[in-house]
Protein backbone atom coordinates (compact mmCIF):
# COMPACT_ATOMS: atom_id res chain seq x y z
CA UNK A 1 0.00 0.00 0.00
CA UNK A 2 1.37 3.40 -1.23
CA UNK A 3 0.53 6.90 1.41
CA UNK A 4 2.34 9.99 0.38
CA UNK A 5 5.49 9.75 2.91
CA UNK A 6 5.89 5.78 2.65
CA UNK A 7 5.16 2.31 1.53
CA UNK A 8 3.50 0.14 3.77
CA UNK A 9 2.50 -3.98 3.67
CA UNK A 10 2.19 -6.64 5.56
CA UNK A 11 5.03 -9.75 5.63
CA UNK A 12 4.04 -13.06 5.65
CA UNK A 13 4.82 -13.37 9.05
CA UNK A 14 2.28 -10.60 10.16
CA UNK A 15 4.48 -7.85 11.23
CA UNK A 16 3.65 -4.84 9.04
CA UNK A 17 6.44 -3.21 7.28
CA UNK A 18 6.31 0.89 6.67
CA UNK A 19 9.37 2.31 4.72
CA UNK A 20 9.84 6.11 4.34
CA UNK A 21 10.17 7.36 0.96
CA UNK A 22 13.60 9.25 0.37
CA UNK A 23 13.90 12.83 1.83
CA UNK A 24 10.25 12.85 3.43
CA UNK A 25 9.16 15.27 5.91
CA UNK A 26 6.71 13.53 7.67
CA UNK A 27 3.54 16.02 9.11
CA UNK A 28 0.30 15.12 11.14
CA UNK A 29 -1.74 14.24 7.63
CA UNK A 30 1.30 12.07 7.14
CA UNK A 31 1.16 10.39 10.35
CA UNK A 32 -2.52 10.06 10.25
CA UNK A 33 -2.65 8.45 6.79
CA UNK A 34 0.23 6.23 7.54
CA UNK A 35 -1.91 5.06 10.58
CA UNK A 36 -5.01 4.27 8.93
CA UNK A 37 -3.60 2.34 5.97
CA UNK A 38 -1.72 0.74 8.82
CA UNK A 39 -4.85 -0.17 10.36
CA UNK A 40 -6.46 -1.74 7.34
CA UNK A 41 -3.53 -3.99 7.55
CA UNK A 42 -3.91 -5.33 11.00
CA UNK A 43 -7.71 -6.43 10.42
CA UNK A 44 -8.92 -5.41 13.90
CA UNK A 45 -5.66 -7.07 15.81
CA UNK A 46 -3.16 -5.24 17.30
CA UNK A 47 0.91 -6.21 15.23
CA UNK A 48 4.37 -5.09 15.79
CA UNK A 49 5.50 -3.16 13.23
CA UNK A 50 9.07 -2.30 11.13
CA UNK A 51 9.60 1.19 10.45
CA UNK A 52 12.86 1.93 7.87
CA UNK A 53 13.44 5.60 8.99
CA UNK A 54 16.54 5.16 7.33
CA UNK A 55 15.47 7.86 4.09
CA UNK A 56 13.39 9.86 6.63
CA UNK A 57 14.67 14.05 5.89
CA UNK A 58 12.16 15.64 9.16
CA UNK A 59 9.21 14.69 11.60
CA UNK A 60 7.10 17.61 12.74
CA UNK A 61 6.60 17.12 17.18
CA UNK A 62 2.48 16.84 15.80
CA UNK A 63 3.45 13.46 13.83
CA UNK A 64 5.76 12.21 16.46
CA UNK A 65 3.24 13.22 19.34
CA UNK A 66 0.46 11.01 16.58
CA UNK A 67 2.81 8.48 16.10
CA UNK A 68 3.09 8.07 19.94
CA UNK A 69 -0.36 8.04 21.05
CA UNK A 70 -3.69 6.20 21.63
CA UNK A 71 -4.44 6.46 17.78
CA UNK A 72 -1.39 4.59 17.09
CA UNK A 73 -1.57 1.96 20.21
CA UNK A 74 -4.97 0.78 19.33
CA UNK A 75 -3.35 -0.73 16.08
CA UNK A 76 0.38 -1.50 16.84
CA UNK A 77 1.86 -3.44 19.77
CA UNK A 78 5.48 -2.56 19.28
CA UNK A 79 8.20 -0.58 16.87
CA UNK A 80 11.39 -1.03 15.42
CA UNK A 81 12.61 1.55 14.13
CA UNK A 82 15.64 1.31 11.75
CA UNK A 83 17.91 4.27 11.98
CA UNK A 84 21.14 4.51 9.99
CA UNK A 85 22.49 7.88 10.16
CA UNK A 86 23.30 10.40 12.86
CA UNK A 87 19.38 12.44 11.97
CA UNK A 88 17.39 9.55 11.55
CA UNK A 89 19.07 7.99 15.25
CA UNK A 90 18.53 11.52 16.45
CA UNK A 91 14.76 11.39 15.00
CA UNK A 92 13.83 8.41 16.72
CA UNK A 93 15.87 9.25 19.95
CA UNK A 94 13.70 12.45 19.78
CA UNK A 95 10.55 10.02 19.37
CA UNK A 96 11.36 7.96 22.50
CA UNK A 97 12.56 10.22 24.60
CA UNK A 98 9.95 13.19 24.50
CA UNK A 99 6.67 11.53 23.36
CA UNK A 100 6.95 8.30 25.00
CA UNK A 101 5.44 5.97 23.08
CA UNK A 102 2.69 3.81 24.65
CA UNK A 103 3.78 0.73 23.13
CA UNK A 104 7.02 -0.87 23.44
CA UNK A 105 9.42 0.84 20.91
CA UNK A 106 13.21 0.43 20.12
CA UNK A 107 16.02 1.38 17.59
CA UNK A 108 17.59 -0.77 15.16
CA UNK A 109 20.78 -0.57 12.88
CA UNK A 110 20.09 -4.31 11.95
CA UNK A 111 17.04 -4.96 9.97
CA UNK A 112 17.51 -9.12 11.12
CA UNK A 113 17.81 -7.99 14.71
CA UNK A 114 14.95 -5.70 14.57
CA UNK A 115 12.92 -8.79 13.18
CA UNK A 116 13.64 -10.57 15.83
CA UNK A 117 12.38 -8.50 18.86
CA UNK A 118 8.95 -7.95 16.68
CA UNK A 119 8.65 -11.34 16.50
CA UNK A 120 8.55 -11.53 20.13
CA UNK A 121 5.48 -9.35 20.15
CA UNK A 122 3.26 -11.48 17.64
CA UNK A 123 0.13 -13.33 18.63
Amino acid sequence: MEVRSQSIWRDGDGIIRAKMKPGIEIGLEDAREAVRAIAGLCEGIQRPVLVDMTALRAMDRAARVYFAGPETAQVESAAALIVSSPLTRAIGNFFMGLNKPLFPTRLFTSEAEALAWLKTFLR
